[in-house]
């Protein structure tokens, strides 16, 4: 399940290489330990999940288990974002139960938004947050800052707060997840990178090694997902 500001992926590990996004992540070990490398390493025991935040490196394994991921991001719910960590930690017993028995889309939703009550979350600025919800052409910082009403200053500020990152790495972290929409919805490597803006599909293969560890051709082609409104 693909929706806005978060994913729910079932999947076996592939091969794939360190690396950190703007998403948390939280991943259950299905069928055996999950081996968390990266900036720090963990032990994931079998029928426990794991909470990465964002921007920490890491990578998962061991190739071929069988693992739930949920990936949940600041544009999820405007009032309420997580804050970066530093390493990863292991999920109580009842959120862990709870990311086990999702079964659709409001399911999804409901457990992300109870995870973020449990995590005293702090909302997103609100003018970023509807400057982000814009229909317009946002794919500049400078954009970005106008349909926000803020400096260019002010916006490197509060994107630097909100998010963790440049406002350029935020616009990549959205050019990405609209390329990634558009090829999980049909649509070929090509087409993927055009809805997401980018000069052209090796340009959108970089970007996905760069933020998600693989290639799109290598980790999403393929994957049936259910793009949630």
């Amino acid at each position: 399940m693909l929706g806005t500001g978060w994913a729910l992926i079932d999947a076996r590990i592939g091969s794939s290489r360190p690396h950190n996004h703007l998403a948390h992540q939280i991943s259950l070990a299905v069928e055996c330990d999950l081996e968390i490398s990266g900036d720090a390493d963990i032990t994931v025991p079998t029928g426990h999940a794991v909470a990465i935040p964002s921007h920490v490196r890491h990578r998962l394994g061991p190739e071929g288990a069988v693992v739930r991921s949920f990936y949940l991001d600041p544009l999820f719910r405007a009032d309420a974002r997580l804050s970066a960590g530093s390493a990863p930690v292991l999920l109580a017993p009842a959120e862990t139960a709870g990311l086990g028995g999702i079964a659709g889309a409001a399911d999804a939703k409901r457990w992300a938004s109870d995870y973020l009550a449990r995590s005293q979350a702090n909302p997103v600025d609100a003018r970023l947050s509807l400057a982000l919800a814009d229909r317009g052409d946002v794919s500049t910082a400078r954009a970005l800052a106008d349909v926000a009403c803020l400096s260019p200053s002010r916006l490197r500020e509060i994107v630097s707060r909100d998010f963790g990152v440049p406002p350029a790495k935020l616009l990549q972290w959205l050019q990405l997840q609209r390329a990634m929409r558009a090829l999980v919805g049909g649509g070929g490597l090509a087409d993927a990178a055009a809805a997401g803006g980018f000069a052209d599909q090796s340009h959108f293969t970089r970007r996905c090694a760069q933020w998600l560890g693989v290639t799109p051709s290598a980790g999403l082609v393929g994957f049936a997902f259910e793009i949630v409104p």
